[in-house]
């Protein structure tokens, strides 16, 4: 009498030595991938979160709010500032990698503040401007694509 093998253990076997297989390599691709979209002191900046709010209802709320202008020709940013914005800054955020940042940059005061963008690295960024006119802070922000 000739004993017929079952498959179904060995299948089973395979496909749970499959699926821990696919489970710990995708452990191991999300544990050395690069976080940058999260910033080193998110805790403070989430306290922080609805005086950042209202510096940014504040802005949106101004006559003459601030507004970015890339001119691609000339290889420079133009940034044009309400009157009030006294001592502005700016930030250029890269979602894409962290390394590149550029940070407290000052504005002019008095008249629009014009950046060469030679130096910067192709691609998205974010601007992010801030200021402050007595107590009231205020916070514009603005998505830019350097080519």
């Amino acid at each position: 009498m000739k004993l017929k093998m079952n498959p179904w253990p060995p299948a089973l076997f395979l496909w749970f030595a499959f699926l821990i297989t696919v489970c710990i390599g995708f452990v191991i691709k999300t544990s050395k991938m690069n976080n940058d979209l999260v910033s080193k002191d998110y805790y403070a900046e989430g306290l922080d979160h609805d005086a950042h709010q209202m510096a940014v209802s504040r802005t949106k709320k101004l006559e003459n709010p601030p507004r970015i202008e890339l001119e691609e020709v000339k290889n420079r940013l133009i940034i044009y500032l309400p009157e009030s914005a006294k001592g502005a800054k700016l930030d250029l955020y890269r979602p894409s990698d962290a390394g590149l940042d550029i940070h407290d940059i000052e504005l002019q005061d008095d008249a629009p503040s014009v950046l060469s963008t030679e130096a910067i690295h192709p691609g998205r960024w974010q601007a992010k401007i801030w200021w402050k006119d007595g107590e009231l802070n205020y916070f514009h922000q603005e998505d830019l694509f350097i080519p």
